[in-house]
């Protein structure tokens, strides 16, 4: 295999991962980074902002803009910390909890989509393979 193949495959099946769920978004006004926050959030909020942006595998200047996004649409809110008041906790609103169901809709018709074609143990072992692929970058 061509090794800069396997890079543009991934790469270029990201955009249109993305581009796919926005377009299925558009209508609830949610970007792809801000589903990334809210889906974490989802798993359990009240999360630090450190917390969050290693979750997501994100920086500190692209979770603030994020995250004061996600704030002005009423979605999510900070606090101080009790425990440090330097840190800042993430904690979903009901309109953001509100989200999860109609954005795994579309995250699960994008998956289908995507997978179409492939017999249960093909999905089974591509999302193995991305999962070593993930673990030998460090990000699983």
């Amino acid at each position: 295999m061509n090794e800069s193949g396997f890079v543009f495959w991934v790469s270029r099946i990201r955009k249109a991962l993305r581009c796919e769920f926005e377009a299925r978004a558009e209508a609830l006004d949610i970007t792809a980074s801000q589903f990334q926050v809210l889906r974490r959030l989802w798993e359990g909020d009240g999360i630090l902002t450190s917390t969050l942006t290693r979750d997501i595998c994100s920086d500190g200047g692209t979770i603030t803009g994020l995250l004061d996004r996600l704030e002005a649409k009423a979605l999510i809110r900070r606090a101080r910390s009790a425990e440090d008041r330097r840190a800042v906790r993430v904690f979903l609103t009901p309109a953001g909890r509100e989200l999860e169901r109609p954005l795994m809709q579309i995250l699960s018709a994008i998956n289908e989509q995507a997978l179409e074609g492939f017999s249960p143990d093909d999905r089974r072992q591509l999302v193995d393979a991305l999962q070593r692929v993930g673990e030998n970058l460090g990000t699983a």
